[in-house]
């Protein structure tokens, strides 16, 4: 045969095959975090609890539904949505399931080793290293920590097919690796004061200690009086605790009117969260959850407060941001049905000895009205539709009337001394944050719209006593209140205004869009007293 004809019949023969269609590159990691380090390849048949997030419908028009319902100018003003009727506003299409489901099954994951999360947003299935290499054309290695010298199987970027990338928000584990934590808002270089006083109440010494009385003549608040079941503020921790003996102490000394001493908050346990006692909590060790029960109390009594408590302490270093306190509170954001071990966020059972040895909690934690966190990330740190994918959880709970209220840190813009990262573990070769502190670092997740960031002021007249309350507040400057604008979140509307006003009138003319982001989400949203707190 000539050989133009058996070009020609082999070009017929191949094209009886469709071509393997092209993919497109979807999250990449431009550097490890120097906390870990590159250890070998992975295994070819290591088996990997595979997890790919389905996009959800409606989320472009998310901002317009809360407007709708928190606008008081709005007929739907304060008409908030069940939990039902968000579920099912934000279900993934038929569309994007089946694209993915025959995606993945046209690569050889059979549709009997498949299943969804509670929400229906998730697919799951476990697959060989192998397969999950192929699937998404990358190559997974392990990595070691270099504290810990624990490891983790990884990859540096991953690809999707172009007709199913619209329809996947991110795929776990690929790129994410622990080691983010969140952590407490805790200044290295802030001091205690060095003054020891006990009863102290009244506004005589606002310029050394800002009592209670301080904050109620700062703000005109009035003694509260009432204790509604069913309105307790929720405040969440992670690897702090609250010590109980403190608290006793606290109220004897500090509040007025006096907080009987047996007052406890009601305890909720996520994950095998435990109770203050000697062995999980030290008094020095404690300041975070100490400072947040003590000033919520001391505002609110005799209305309750409830304690979450996330994560046991075995395993409170890979407590995987805020996923664990969400899966508890909403069911549908659960990322698998019980059993099956997540690989990003906390492993529960937890087969550390010691840990928690019951499954994820998937909802059936008490959904209080108002949370209030202390913890942060930064924003650098993290994949951007890992934060995407979770301040859209924010979003709903918002949705529902559920206000969430964050500290917008205490590193200021640069975040150079964000508690738990130091400026070897953050330099500009890894891109967290800038090495001198010539670029904003935004915190995760104050960068989300649906939290209200809360920055720290301190008394513009520390001389004169009670006469410092009378004068008013400025930004704290003993150490750096966190703020600055997201490089993820564009500027929401109803901040547009307010923001416009300070680029055009207060921000500096030399930062530019090399500093920060001047169309990103700006925060804190409000500041209070937060310098110098009793």
């Amino acid at each position: 045969m000539h050989l133009l004809s058996l070009i020609t019949a082999f070009a017929g023969l191949t094209s009886a095959f469709p071509a393997a269609e092209p993919h497109v590159l979807h999250e990449k990691r431009g550097h490890a975090p120097v906390a870990w380090k590159h250890h070998t390849r992975a295994e070819r048949s290591t088996i990997l609890p595979v997890r790919i997030g389905l996009k959800q419908r409606n989320l472009e028009h998310a901002a317009r539904y809360i407007q709708d319902v928190s606008d008081p100018k709005s007929p739907n003003f304060g008409k908030h949505w069940s939990s039902e009727k968000v579920a099912n506003a934000f279900l993934p299409s038929q569309e994007t399931t089946d694209k993915v489901t025959e995606w993945l099954v046209s690569s050889g994951i059979s549709a009997d080793r498949l299943s969804h999360s509670v929400g229906k947003n998730w697919v799951e299935f476990t697959a060989t290293v192998d397969e999950a290499e192929s699937l998404l054309k990358t190559q997974y290695h392990v990595y070691q920590q270099k504290d810990t010298g624990g490891y983790r199987v990884a990859c540096d970027s991953y690809s999707l097919p172009a007709s199913v990338r619209d329809h996947v928000d991110f795929v776990m584990p690929t790129i994410q690796l622990d080691g983010l934590k969140p952590v407490a808002q805790a200044n290295p270089a802030y001091n205690a004061l060095a003054i020891n006083l006990t009863g102290l109440t009244g506004t005589e010494h606002c310029n050394q200690v800002i009592t209670i009385d301080c904050i109620r003549a700062l703000y005109d608040l009035p003694v509260a009086t009432t204790n509604h079941s069913g309105n307790e503020l929720g405040i969440a921790e992670w690897a702090d605790y609250l010590y109980l003996p403190d608290l006793k102490v606290f109220f004897e000394n500090y509040t007025n009117p006096k907080i009987p001493s047996d007052v406890t908050p009601e305890f909720i346990s996520i994950d095998g969260g435990k109770p203050s006692n000697l062995t999980v909590a030290l008094a020095e060790e404690v300041v975070e959850s100490g400072l947040d029960f003590q000033t919520a109390y001391s505002i609110i009594y005799p209305q309750g407060i409830r304690l979450y408590q996330n994560g046991d302490s075995v395993n409170v270093d890979s407590v995987g941001t805020f996923n664990i306190f969400l899966d508890a509170l909403d069911a549908s954001y659960c990322t698998y049905l019980g059993g099956n071990e997540p690989y990003v966020d906390p492993a529960y059972p937890d087969p550390n000895e010691g840990g928690y040895t019951g499954p994820l909690q998937c909802g059936g934690a008490p959904m209080s009205n108002v949370f209030s966190v202390s913890y942060g990330q930064i924003e650098g740190a993290l994949p951007r539709f890992y934060q995407e994918r979770q301040c859209n959880e924010w979003m709903k709970l918002a949705l529902q009337g559920v206000s969430v209220i964050y500290a917008s840190g205490d590193s200021g813009v640069a975040n150079r001394y964000n508690s738990g990262y130091n400026n070897t573990c953050l330099n500009a070769q890894y891109g967290y944050v800038d090495e001198f502190g010539t670029k904003f670092s935004p915190s995760f997740p104050v960068n989300c719209p649906y939290i209200t960031a809360v920055g720290a002021t301190t008394l513009l007249d520390q001389t004169n006593n009670t006469n410092g309350v009378s004068e008013g507040e400025q930004a704290v400057v003993r150490f750096g209140s966190g703020g600055g604008f997201s490089s993820i979140f564009e500027r929401p509307a109803w901040q547009a205004e307010a923001v416009q006003n300070y680029l055009d009138k207060y921000s500096p003319s030399n930062y530019t869009e090399v500093q920060f982001n001047h169309s990103g989400r700006a925060y804190p949203d409000v500041a209070a007293s937060g310098d110098r707190l009793a």
